[in-house]
């Protein structure tokens, strides 16, 4: 059974945010966060893949850097363990619970049972070991730009770095005819999958391990809620697979990052910004193509 790594660090809430954003841009496929008698609880979870000692370090580093500019008002313990993955996934059980993303959706796992309001569209969820419960701010803010655009007979989508696959079943709810799910990892692309025969749109959605240049054809819409070094490393192959005036959703963009992105896509001269929508830290941004 495939391990993770499991990181616990108790600390003052007033770091709350920027630690989960440090262990987010790590490669973290969970976060829990929890309040604490001295402050807030917070584990993260990182796959065994070899790199998990680099990962250790660079947080000491920054935790290092966090008490020479803070001082006494910042501390932090930090625990490492290890975790299989049915441990990971009946550990979501204690706090995923139903949300309500934008003005349609109701994001819920298989334990709980909901009532939905006329005109609410559900997705179940399974928590496992991939990206994309309903919870995070990046991938809200990316099904409310799903949901502002108007899906149609014939539409085409790319999820890019599909995760639990949730933005493509969003996608296809919506009433998209086509949906390319694409992950590199191996066990999201088999958890996507599963959401995907849950929520009855397997006709719709298609999924592949692999990066989005194994990819063929170009879509009405490119969505890519990634990491930013990801977002800058594929702005050619996001752009190859868009057509001429489609539309480009990008998130896990830091606010601090946001003008960076914007002007790194900007300057290709095909696509001009049409908004920018935050939540907490997290910015998501959506461009169309000019048609030049």
């Amino acid at each position: 059974m495939k391990q993770w790594t499991a990181l616990h660090l108790l600390l003052p809430r007033v770091f709350q945010e920027a630690v989960s954003n440090f262990l987010m841009e790590q490669g973290a496929t969970g976060l829990e966060e929890a309040g604490e008698n001295r402050g807030v609880s917070l584990k993260a979870y990182f796959p065994r893949d070899g790199k998990e000692k680099g990962r250790v370090d660079a947080l000491h580093r920054y935790l290092r850097s966090l008490k020479r500019i803070f001082g006494e008002n910042f501390h932090c313990r930090v625990k490492t363990g290890l975790l299989e993955e049915q441990d990971w996934a009946e550990g979501w059980k204690r706090f995923f619970k139903p949300v309500s993303v934008g003005s349609r959706f109701v994001v819920f796992p298989p334990w709980e049972e909901i009532r939905l309001r006329k005109g609410r569209i559900p997705i179940e969820i399974t928590p496992k070991m991939a990206f994309g419960t309903g919870t995070h701010a990046t991938t809200q803010l990316c099904m409310k730009a799903l949901e502002r655009r108007r899906m149609g007979k014939g539409h085409s989508v790319l999820d890019v770095g599909t995760g639990s696959g949730i933005l493509a079943i969003a996608a296809a709810k919506l009433g998209a005819q086509e949906v390319w799910a694409v992950d590199i990892d191996e066990v999201a692309v088999e958890g996507a999958r599963e959401n995907i025969e849950k929520n009855s749109v397997s006709g719709i959605v298609r999924v592949r391990k692999g990066s989005a240049g194994r990819i063929r054809g170009r879509y009405d819409v490119v969505v890519a809620n990634i990491d930013l070094k990801g977002l800058k490393r594929l702005r050619g192959t996001l752009l190859r697979r868009l057509k001429d005036r489609g539309v480009l959703i990008l998130s896990g963009i830091l606010t601090e990052k946001e003008g960076e992105i914007r002007s790194y896509y900007l300057e290709t001269k095909v696509l001009r910004l049409m908004r920018a929508e935050r939540q907490e830290e997290w910015t998501c941004l959506t461009f169309t193509g000019t048609g030049d």
